[in-house]
């Protein structure tokens, strides 16, 4: 039940995310990356299905835990950083579409992405100080080589 509600949670957060960013496509030329920025964040959701739902073998030479976490960090960090520089370089942009130099951005569409970009870079953050945390506990309780110090 909690797997089938997880599902249909992140299935309507990708369909969100894809319908705002196509149907508000041209709608920010002050800053005409950020539906591409939404774009590829309903992208990497999908492109990394085959990585949960696709049997490898654990003996396999690329495909073991340890290289499909990297390979998710090396897709999701790019395009969270480049989201994140777009967005925030707009902050406060003009939303008035009649404006006399013709830049503007969609209210909807930046509201979207900048609040997207906040909820992304705090759980970015969080993942950050887990990771630091559990190392933290590896180098703290991983036993000591007391003939180490007397060789040094």
């Amino acid at each position: 039940r909690l797997v089938n509600s997880f599902c249909s949670i992140q299935v309507s957060c990708i369909s969100r995310t894809v319908l705002s960013s196509i149907v508000y496509f041209r709608d920010c030329p002050q800053q005409p990356n950020i539906p591409n920025y939404l774009l590829g964040l309903a992208l990497i959701p999908l492109l990394m299905i085959p990585f949960v739902t696709l049997p490898c073998e654990s003996y396999g030479l690329f495909m073991n835990e340890q290289n499909t976490d990297s390979a998710k960090l090396q897709c999701l960090s790019p395009v969270y950083s480049l989201g994140d520089v777009w967005v925030f370089s707009v902050y406060q942009p003009n939303y008035d579409p009649s404006a006399a130099d013709g830049l503007y951005c969609n209210k909807t569409l930046y509201t979207f992405a900048f609040w997207n970009a906040i909820f992304e870079t705090f759980g970015f953050g969080v993942l950050l100080a887990k990771f630091c945390k559990g190392m933290l506990c590896y180098v703290n309780m991983s036993p000591v080589d007391r003939d180490f110090y007397g060789n040094v």
